[in-house]
C-alpha cells in the first residue's frame, strides 16, 4: 500500500512537474515571441511615423520657401525683359514691381535689384560697381533706398560676386539684421536669383524673409504627446525650435549632437537617430530635406519623439500578456492536480502525447482516443482540442508571414492569448499597409503634379511670342495631361476699353484643333461668371446642351466640367475651360489652379512683349518717314544751291520759303567755327530759353555727347567746312529737361561756292524715342 501509495504520489508530482514545466516553456515561448514581435513592430511603425511626419512638415516648408524663390525668379525674367529700357523707364517699371511685391507680403523684409554698372551705363568701364535698388520696412512704413556702391577697387566682395560667378539660385544663411540702429535684429534670410543675359549674369534679384513665421508654426507642431520639431538651415543653423532659446544657436555648438549630422544636412540626406537629452530621455529624431527653389543649399526639417511614449501601448500589452499567461498556468496546475487523483492506466499513453506537445510536434496523427467520459477523457478531448488549437494558429501565423491578412480565425476561447496576440499583429500589420499604400499614393499625387508643373513650365517658356499659338499648345498638353477630353482657353480682350470681352482663343477635342469666333461677355454664362468672381467653378452635373464631346462613335455629355480661373497677383487675365467622362480629383483641381496662375503670368508677360513691340514698330516707322521728310529737304537745299544765280531775282520767293522753314522746324545758323549766329523762335519756345543766352555759344553746349561723338566732333566741323552735309541725332539739356533732336547740318555757300556759315534743321523726336 505504501508503495503504490508513493508511485501515485510520484506520478502526480510527475504530472505536475512535467506539465507545468511544459506549459510554461510554451507561454513563456509565445510570449517572448509575441513581446519581441510587437516591440520591434511597434518600433518601426513609431520611426516610420516620424519620418512621415518629418519628411509632411518638409514638404510644407519647402513649399512656403519655393513660392518666395518663385516669385524672386519671374522677379528675375521679368527683369530681362526690361533691361534695354532706357535707365528711367526701368528704373520706374522694376521699382514699381519692388513696392508691390513688399506691399502685399508682409513677410517680406525688403526686396531689392542689384545691378552691374557696366550692364546698364554703357560709359561706364570699370569692371566693378553695381546699383542698388531697395525697399524696405521700417517702424511700420515701406521705405526706398538707392545706393550706388562697389566703385573703388579694393572693396570686400561677398555673396552677391559668388551670385555673379557661379549663377545659382541662391538662399542666404540666417542672420540678424536691422534697418534701425538701436532697434532689437530680428533673424532673417534672403533668397536670390541672378539675372543672366546671353551668358553674363548683369544683376541679383532677391527678397528678404522674416523667419518668424517658421517659429510660429514650429511651437505649434506637437502630433504626438512630447514631440517637439525644429528647423536647421544649410550651415547648421536653428532657424525654428520649440525651445526659443536654442534659434539662432548652431547645431555644432551642443555637446551631444552628431559630428555627422550637419554633413548629412548639407549633403540633402534624409535620415534618422537616437539621441537621449539632458534629462536622460530618449528621443527618436528624423531629419527631412529642405530644397528651396533650385538652390544647392538645403535645409532640414527635424521631428523628436520620446521613445517611451510611442512604445508605451507595446509595453502595455505586454503586462497584459504575462498576466493572464500567469492565470492560465495557475488554472493549469489545479486542474491538473484535481485530474492527477484519477488518472491511471491512459496516464502514460497521454503523458507521451503531452510530452510531444511541449516538444512542439503538434501533428494530427499525436490525437488521443479516450472513449471513457469521465476526467480521464476530457483530458483527452483537451489534449486533441489542443492540438486542433495549436495547428489553427500555426496555420494562421505562417499565412500572416506569407503576407495573406486576410486569412480567418477563430480563437480558442476569450483567453486565448497567443490567438489575441496574432489578431493583434495583423491588425498592426494592417495599419502599416494601408499607411504605407496611402503615402505611395499621395507621393504618386505629389510627383505627378511636380512633373506636370515642369512641364508646362517648360511649355509656357517656349510658346510665348504667338497668343494662339501658345494657347493651343497649352490647352492641348493641359488636356492629355490630366486624361481629359476637350477644353478651351477664353483670354480677356481688352484691347479696346471701351469693349472688354472674353474671347475662345484655342480649343482641343479629340487629337484635332478646332478654333471657332466665340465672343463672351463678363458675367454671362459659366465663363462669364467665372471671370466676374475670379473663383473655380466644378460640376459634376452640367446644364443641357451645355457642352457635347464628339468622337467617332457620335456625341456624349461629360460628367465633369472644371472652370478655372486665369489670375495672378488677383488680376485675371481669363478662364480655362475642361470637361471630361470622369470626374477630376481634388488633386487635379489643384494642379490646374497652380497652372492657371503659370499661364496668367506668361499671359500678362506676353500681352506687354506684344504692345512694347508694337510701340516699337510704330517709333520705327515715324523715324523711317521723319529720314525721308529730311532726305527730301537735304535735296530741296541741294536744289536751292544750285540755282544760287536765280537767288537775287527770286529774294522774295527764297525768303517765304525760309520762312516756312522757321515756322515748321528747329532752326539754328553757326558759323564755320560752331558759334550759334541766329536761332529762330520755334527753338528758343521749345527749350524754354531766350536768344541772348544762346547766341555767341559754341555747337557743344548743353549737349549730351556720346563717348563716339566727343571723339569725331572736330572732324565733323573739318567736314562741314569743306561743304559736306551731315545728319546727327542730338540729345541736349536746358534746365534739367532732356530733349532729342533728329538735325541735318548743312554748309551755305557764296556765289563761289565756298561754304560761309552752317544752317541746322532739326525736328524733336523726344516723345517717340521714350516710347
Amino acid at each position: 500500500m505504501k508503495l503504490k501509495l508513493r508511485v501515485k504520489m510520484n506520478l502526480k508530482t510527475k504530472m505536475l512537474v512535467y506539465i507545468l514545466t511544459a506549459s510554461l516553456v510554451i507561454y513563456a515561448l509565445a510570449l517572448g515571441y509575441v513581446s519581441l514581435k510587437l516591440n520591434k513592430i511597434a518600433f518601426d511603425n513609431a520611426k516610420e511615423l516620424t519620418t512621415t511626419y518629418a519628411r509632411e512638415y518638409a514638404n510644407y516648408t519647402k513649399a512656403d520657401l519655393s513660392v518666395d524663390m518663385n516669385m524672386t525668379r519671374a522677379l528675375s525674367n521679368i527683369a530681362m525683359g526690361y533691361k534695354n529700357l532706357p535707365q528711367d523707364q526701368m528704373k520706374e517699371i522694376l521699382n514699381e514691381m519692388l513696392f508691390h511685391l513688399i506691399e502685399e507680403n508682409p513677410n517680406y523684409l525688403s526686396t531689392w535689384f542689384n545691378w552691374e554698372l557696366s550692364a546698364i551705363w554703357p560709359e561706364w568701364e570699370k569692371p566693378f560697381g553695381r546699383q542698388r535698388l531697395t525697399y524696405y520696412r521700417m517702424d511700420g512704413e515701406i521705405l526706398y533706398k538707392e545706393e550706388v556702391i562697389d566703385t573703388v577697387p579694393g572693396f570686400t566682395k561677398g555673396a552677391y560676386y559668388d551670385m555673379l560667378e557661379k549663377q545659382e539660385e541662391y538662399v542666404m544663411d540666417p542672420y540678424y539684421f536691422t534697418y534701425k540702429e538701436g532697434e532689437e535684429e530680428v533673424l532673417e534670410t534672403s533668397v536670390a536669383v541672378p539675372i543672366i543675359i546671353d551668358g553674363v549674369s548683369v544683376g541679383v534679384a532677391g527678397f528678404d524673409l522674416l523667419l518668424q513665421r517658421f517659429q510660429d508654426i514650429i511651437s505649434s507642431i506637437h502630433p504626438i504627446e512630447g514631440s517637439y520639431a525644429f528647423l536647421i538651415s544649410y550651415n547648421g543653423q536653428f532657424v525654428a525650435h520649440n525651445n526659443e532659446e536654442i534659434v539662432g544657436k548652431f547645431i555644432q555648438e551642443f555637446a551631444d549632437s552628431d559630428s555627422e549630422v550637419l554633413g548629412k544636412i548639407q549633403n540633402g540626406k534624409e535620415f534618422s537617430s537616437s539621441k537621449k537629452d539632458g534629462n536622460g530621455t530618449e528621443f527618436w529624431t528624423s531629419y527631412a530635406p529642405v530644397y528651396i527653389g533650385k538652390s544647392t543649399t538645403p535645409w532640414s526639417f527635424g521631428f523628436a519623439v520620446p521613445v517611451n511614449v510611442i512604445m508605451a501601448e507595446e509595453k502595455a500589452t505586454l503586462k497584459r500578456s504575462i498576466f493572464v499567461g500567469l492565470i492560465g498556468l495557475v488554472l493549469t496546475a489545479l486542474i491538473i492536480w484535481i485530474i492527477a487523483h484519477s488518472i491511471s492506466r491512459p496516464i502514460t499513453r497521454t503523458t507521451k502525447v503531452l510530452g510531444d506537445l511541449a516538444k512542439g510536434n503538434i501533428d494530427e496523427s499525436k490525437k488521443v482516443t479516450i472513449k471513457t467520459k469521465d476526467e480521464i477523457g476530457e483530458m483527452g478531448n483537451s489534449v486533441n482540442t489542443l492540438i486542433d488549437g495549436l495547428n489553427k494558429t500555426a496555420e494562421f501565423a505562417q499565412e500572416i508571414g506569407k503576407g495573406n491578412l486576410e486569412q480567418d480565425f477563430d480563437l480558442l476561447s476569450n483567453k486565448d492569448v497567443l490567438g489575441n496576440s496574432l489578431l493583434e499583429m495583423r491588425k498592426s500589420l494592417k495599419i502599416a499597409k494601408e499607411q504605407e499604400t496611402s503615402r505611395k499614393s499621395e507621393d504618386q499625387k505629389k510627383h505627378w503634379a511636380t512633373q506636370g508643373l515642369a512641364k508646362f513650365g517648360e511649355i509656357l517658356r517656349q510658346n510665348n511670342e504667338d497668343m494662339q499659338e501658345f494657347s493651343y499648345h497649352i490647352i492641348s498638353n493641359l488636356v492629355k495631361y490630366i486624361d481629359g477630353n476637350q477644353g478651351g482657353i477664353f483670354i480677356i480682350n481688352d484691347d479696346d476699353k471701351n469693349d472688354v470681352f472674353v474671347e475662345l482663343l484655342a480649343c482641343y477635342a479629340y487629337e484635332r484643333r478646332k478654333y471657332m469666333e466665340k465672343r463672351i461677355e463678363p458675367g454671362v454664362g459659366l465663363i462669364g461668371r467665372c471671370v466676374q468672381e475670379q473663383k473655380t467653378i466644378y460640376m459634376t452635373e452640367l446644364p443641357e446642351n451645355y457642352v457635347n464631346i464628339t468622337s467617332g462613335l457620335g456625341q456624349s455629355i461629360p460628367n465633369a466640367l472644371l472652370i478655372v480661373p486665369l489670375k495672378v497677383n488677383d488680376e485675371i487675365f481669363g478662364v480655362v475651360e475642361l470637361a471630361g467622362f470622369n470626374e477630376f480629383e481634388d488633386h487635379v483641381v489643384k494642379f490646374v489652379e497652380e497652372v492657371g496662375e503659370s499661364i496668367a503670368s506668361t499671359i500678362s508677360t506676353t500681352k506687354v512683349n506684344i504692345r512694347t513691340n508694337h510701340l516699337l514698330e510704330q517709333s520705327q516707322q515715324q523715324s523711317e518717314e521723319m529720314a525721308a521728310q529730311e532726305e527730301e529737304m537735304r535735296q530741296n537745299m541741294e536744289e536751292l544751291q544750285a540755282t544760287q544765280e536765280e537767288a537775287a531775282r527770286r529774294s522774295t520767293e527764297m525768303q517765304g520759303l525760309l520762312d516756312a522753314l522757321n515756322t515748321a522746324n528747329l532752326v539754328i545758323e553757326y558759323d564755320l567755327e560752331g558759334n550759334i549766329i541766329t536761332v529762330n523762335d520755334n527753338y528758343l519756345k521749345l527749350v524754354g530759353t531766350n536768344r541772348e543766352q544762346l547766341i555767341g555759344t559754341h555747337h557743344t553746349e548743353n549737349m549730351e555727347l556720346t563717348p563716339a561723338q566727343k571723339k569725331d566732333i572736330e572732324q565733323f566741323w573739318v567736314d562741314l567746312r569743306k561743304g559736306i552735309a551731315k545728319k546727327e541725332t542730338d540729345r541736349v539739356e536746358f534746365s534739367g529737361k532732356h530733349y532729342v533732336f533728329v538735325a541735318t547740318y548743312t554748309p551755305i555757300l557764296d556765289e563761289d561756292g565756298r561754304p560761309v556759315k552752317v544752317l541746322k534743321i532739326a525736328t524733336d523726336i523726344t516723345g517717340f524715342e521714350k516710347n
